[in-house]
């Protein structure tokens, strides 16, 4: 079996797994939407809220630190997955990413922002780095969507920034 197609069945196992024990799933999604009618690229952020339980504690060296109840660390978490992912073009100019918001919903914590749509983008470099600092097995999965077409990157081991193009 190809090691990529090991990789992506891996990660999928690990994402759609339904654990009873609610054991850290130490993956995470991320979607990256060229959105042509509004003009931006939006990007949301799904963690599990299991892992974000204990990450925040982690993070922030705080025992108390509470993912569910507490919009402050809600905020902190935001701001930490905010600074864990960068988006460059294919030429190395930076995309400022904006905040747009984060929830909690279902067993999820969600992370969103946006950027106006680059003119003439061919292709994106991307880093995701959020809790690969604590947990050296994370794989943050990054599906990229542009007019129907969607690729697929994982960010594992040391990888920090990888290349999609159109």
């Amino acid at each position: 079996m190809p090691k990529g197609l090991l990789i992506f069945l891996s990660a999928v196992l690990m994402m759609v797994s339904h654990n009873v024990l609610g054991h850290q799933q130490k993956a995470a999604e991320t979607t990256v939407l060229f959105n042509e009618r509004s003009g931006h690229v939006e990007v949301m952020h799904r963690f599990y809220l299991h892992d974000t339980e204990h990450a925040v504690q982690d993070l922030f060296n705080d025992k108390h630190a509470d993912i569910l109840d507490s919009e402050e660390t809600q905020q902190l978490f935001a701001n930490y997955v905010a600074k864990q992912f960068g988006a460059s073009t294919l030429k190395g100019e930076r995309l400022s990413l904006d905040s747009v918001g984060f929830e909690v919903e279902g067993k999820f914590f969600w992370v969103y922002q946006d950027t106006a749509l680059p003119k003439g983008v061919q292709g994106l470099n991307l880093r995701n780095g959020a809790l690969r600092d604590l947990w050296p097995m994370q794989i943050n999965m990054v599906n990229i969507e542009r007019q129907g077409d969607v690729k697929t990157l994982y960010f594992k081991d040391n990888e920090e920034w990888l290349e999609v193009r159109f």
